[in-house]
């Protein structure tokens, strides 16, 4: 019997878009298809630290429903670095991790940060995680940077929101999560439409190349309806990436039915293409 592929699974950032992360893996995880390595960026990379750190994907939902508010007094930063920080999102990973270091986590994670001071991206895979996980989603302005050994570090989206490269030889086939989908859009009423709409086009930039790395992309439509701070809306986003995920499984399954039989496979492919009655996959 052919072995099972093993999978790698890549996670863009995208704010609260990211969790439709969380519905893909809920997706997978029914159908028996778990990630053997993974990379994360900005919510990304909270999502696959927490997967790596064997938080069941419903708590990690309620998690964010419950406690995960960054527009909240509270997180008010008065150093001006940021408007919000997310102290409280560091101290949920260290109450629920039993050390801060990359070993812990259960699958091999990367995270995808920005170094402020040179400018370039940097992929975090060893040492303490908690730091690199918020720094990864530190969009600046919006959020403090992250001061690590004196350097500066931002979201990871600015340099490459999806990790997907230094996945590619750790796995037999890559799952790319995209959740910032572009679509045409013809009408710009206000000023912020601008705004929004040049920034996802440039963090998009930053990944174009990591797309050609992935044997799978998933791209929800239904995730632009959502803004970045729209973690009121968590349970919405949630469902997009679950039905976004079961299609997924579906071609996941097919593939892998496939390369076992690859013989009656192919004919099957050959009658359909003669025959014109059904469409060829």
């Amino acid at each position: 019997m052919k072995k099972k592929p093993s999978y790698g699974l890549a996670l863009s950032g995208g704010g609260a878009r990211g969790i439709a992360h969380l519905g893909i893996l809920y997706a997978m995880e029914e159908r028996g298809f778990h990630p053997s390595v993974i990379s994360g960026t900005s919510m990304g990379a909270m999502v696959a630290v927490g997967y790596g750190l064997g938080i069941p994907v419903l708590e990690m939902l309620s998690i964010i429903k419950n406690e995960i508010k960054p527009v909240h007094l509270n997180n008010i930063n008065m150093r001006r670095l940021g408007i919000f920080n997310m102290q409280k999102v560091a101290n949920i990973f260290r109450e629920l991790a039993p050390k801060d270091d990359f070993s812990i986590l259960k699958i091999p994670t990367f995270l995808s940060v920005t170094n402020l001071n040179s400018g370039y991206n940097e992929i975090r895979s060893e040492g303490k995680f908690i730091e690199f996980t918020i720094a990864s989603g530190s969009i600046p302005l919006l959020f403090s940077p992250v001061i690590i050994d004196g350097i500066y570090y931002v979201d990871g989206g600015l340099t490459k929101n999806m990790a997907a490269q230094i996945l590619k030889d750790k796995c037999d086939k890559l799952i790319g999560v995209h959740v910032n989908h572009i679509a045409e859009k013809n009408n710009f009423g206000r000023m912020k439409d601008i705004a929004a709409r040049s920034y996802h086009l440039a963090i998009y930039n930053t990944i174009r190349d990591e797309l050609g790395y992935c044997d799978y992309v998933v791209d929800p439509p239904g995730t632009r309806r959502y803004t970045t701070l729209d973690f009121n809306k968590a349970k919405e986003i949630f469902d997009i990436g679950y039905q976004e995920g079961l299609q997924l499984v579906e071609h996941l399954e097919k593939d892998e039915k496939a390369a076992a039989h690859p013989i009656t496979s192919q004919l099957k492919r050959s009658f359909k293409k003669v025959s014109g009655i059904f469409r060829l996959a």
